[in-house]
């Protein structure tokens, strides 16, 4: 489960072809924050933007910009309502098209506007496929509970890739961009005590199954990109709720 790939956490770096991760390690914290840029040439999706503090926007704006002229971006996928992915929306506003539209779980909608977003919000329901320009699919999979109502995850069918929100999240100190052999005790770490249901839990994994997945990219921790049955049996043998 060891990952040897070579990456500059200071810089955005592509993950396959058109994914870009953009986010920061912030090792102080253990708590990295994972928005992903998809660029699609006429569409252009940021992924869980994160937070709004100056020292992690900043340098998620850097890369953003680094990989696309920020105006193309004409979509925002808001995975669920946590100001952790959610509350640079309205910065990204600023710069992004101006028709920009966010996308996220029905049940998620309503908190869009306590961040002061102005954009466009589309609701998406559970297994909805959604259509880019170039024909290229998008589905969204709700995860309810997991760990929140409106939560939801977005599979790439192009690329086999899950943008899985805090699903295989991680606490890593000793944070790497691709999961090795530690990581699933980070996975653990974050998952049991964040997660208040294992039925939740369940419930979400036998949607993924269902799936050809490559790929998990969270919104925490590290990317898994082998060894994905591993993690998938790991999290099905996982304690959740070990704070109630």
């Amino acid at each position: 489960m060891n990952a040897f790939k070579t990456y500059d956490e200071s810089k955005a770096h592509e993950i396959v072809e058109g994914i870009y991760w953009v986010g920061f390690a912030d090792r102080k914290a253990g708590f990295s924050n994972n928005p992903y840029i998809l660029d699609d040439g006429e569409d252009v999706i940021l992924f869980d933007p994160g937070s709004r503090a100056p020292e992690h926007f900043n340098i998620v704006k850097e890369k953003v910009c680094s990989v696309v002229e920020p105006e193309r971006i004409n979509y925002i996928v808001a995975h669920h309502q946590d100001p952790d992915i959610c509350a640079a929306i309205p910065l990204f506003e600023e710069i992004a098209n101006p028709r920009v539209k966010i996308i996220t779980p029905t049940r998620a909608a309503p908190f869009m506007r306590y961040y002061d977003s102005i954009s466009e919000v589309i609701t998406v329901e559970d297994g909805e496929p959604f259509s880019l320009k170039s024909g290229r699919i998008l589905t969204f999979v709700h995860t309810p509970y997991v760990h929140f109502a409106g939560s939801m995850v977005t599979y790439d069918e192009k690329t086999k890739t899950v943008f899985s929100s805090d699903i295989f999240g991680g606490f890593s100190i000793d944070w790497n961009l691709y999961a090795n052999e530690n990581y699933l005790e980070a996975f653990k770490a974050f998952t049991e005590p964040y997660l208040g249901s294992k039925l939740a839990l369940d419930s979400a994994l036998d949607k993924l199954e269902t799936i050809a997945i490559e790929r998990i990219c969270p919104q925490h921790g590290s990317i898994i990109d082998k060894d994905i049955e591993i993690y998938m049996q790991a999290a099905r043998e996982l304690e959740v709720g070990t704070w109630v």
